[in-house]
């Protein structure tokens, strides 16, 4: 891959996004409210990548990240199957093509009610995220008379050093069950053979992983637990190794993406070679973050003492991640600058103080009444808006 290939650049002093260097100057006539912008081919290029690189692993995509009907439909015309976490993802998957056999459901809180439906629609697995939960599947599946296929989803207490409220691999954490809850684990399962079919185990370390390090540690601690596992019960065949792989949100550096794509993947084939398992993978960022952008329009200039402000009509409850995360996003004017830059912090209207998009950003060409285009947000933008103030949520559109 060129080290010049781009998805967001300027093209005669316009922004565009894409491989196919799609115009965004459109989605501002008539302009009413920000706009989330999806491009496909991006979603798709990056599937199609994601598979090359691990032939053989099925992929299901964590839908959380973005679950508009054409993000899922398209994953799904290129053989993805879905992550789910909750009642609401199962229908909506279902409804954008999606087999229940084509889906794993995660998560750790789910209610009787969800169980029901996951095991009612004969979801192809069950993650499993404690010791009661197990024995509630086990009652449900027994109530309804179907066959719950779980894997135990294991926590091996490794860092992959990344924002503490995205890292999911700590004992400390909510997520998963410790090794040592495998005993009365198994002794559930041995009661319930006639309901539960136990078929593997997985993990999920966190989101945006950069350093592998820590998921190669986690993985070589998991395979003998899967092979002891295996040889106690016949079933066992699915090592799934969770998702979390990152992306570079402060520069366009796609190569260096793919080199992190390819690293991965030679970790999972060097530390499961000869393993008899079927691999599963959960990416959701790598895949559709680079394939969004939201457009906004700046309302007011304001100078301080000691502070430039843009005040835009967008701002935490449309992208929650800056203040919730501290996240990065990069900024860019629609149209290509040639004056100085200046410094500023790009604000949004809600009524709290931590309601920003960015920090000391150089911007240049900066006027009331013109749009900025905020990055990368095609992952957990849209799909964690809130009603806060009661302003009106953004719009999407696919390009």
């Amino acid at each position: 891959m060129s080290k010049a290939k781009l998805y967001l650049q300027y093209e005669n002093r316009k922004l565009v996004l894409g491989p196919q260097k799609k115009s965004l100057e459109a989605l501002t006539k008539n302009y009413e409210k920000p706009v989330y912008a999806y491009d496909l081919d991006i979603l798709k290029e990056r599937l199609s990548l994601f598979q090359k690189a691990l032939p053989g692993v099925q992929v299901y995509y964590a839908m959380k990240a973005n679950f508009h009907p054409q993000v899922l439909a398209s994953l799904h015309a290129m053989a993805s199957g879905a992550d789910v976490v909750s009642g609401g993802e199962i229908r909506t998957a279902m409804k954008a093509g999606f087999k229940a056999s084509e889906m794993i459901y995660s998560g750790v809180g789910k209610t009787h009610k969800e169980i029901r439906q996951a095991l009612e629609v004969d979801i192809l697995q069950i993650n499993v995220e404690s010791i009661s939960e197990l024995r509630r599947i086990a009652s449900i599946a027994r109530e309804v008379k179907k066959k719950a296929r779980v894997v135990f989803r294991l926590n091996p207490d490794v860092s992959i050093e990344t924002h503490p409220y995205i890292a999911t691999g700590l004992h400390n954490n909510k997520f998963g069950m410790a090794f040592t809850d495998l005993p009365e684990l198994k002794e559930i399962l041995r009661g319930n053979l006639d309901f539960v079919e136990f078929r593997g185990v997985s993990l999920h370390l966190g989101s945006q992983m950069h350093n592998l390090s820590g998921f190669k540690e986690a993985l070589l601690l998991l395979r003998p637990v899967y092979e002891e596992l295996q040889k106690e019960f016949s079933t066992v065949d699915i090592f799934d190794v969770g998702g979390g792989l990152g992306i570079f949100y402060e520069q366009q550096d796609l190569e260096a993406e793919e080199k992190l794509l390819s690293d991965y993947a030679a970790i999972i084939f060097e530390t499961l070679k000869g393993l008899k398992a079927k691999i599963q993978t959960e990416p959701g960022r790598w895949l559709v973050a680079h394939a969004g952008v939201l457009i906004t329009q700046v309302q007011y200039l304001k100078q301080t003492s000691i502070k430039n402000f843009i005040i835009v009509d967008t701002g935490m409850h449309h992208l929650l991640r800056p203040t919730l995360y501290g996240a990065h996003h990069r900024v860019w004017t629609l149209q290509e600058g040639t004056a100085a830059q200046k410094k500023y912090d790009v604000v949004g209207p809600i009524c709290e103080s931590g309601d920003f998009l960015a920090s000391d950003r150089m911007l240049s060409d900066v006027h009331e009444g013109d749009f900025l285009v905020i990055t990368d947000v095609g992952a957990y933008g849209y799909v964690m808006k809130s009603d806060y103030n009661l302003q009106d949520p953004p719009s999407e559109v696919i390009l």
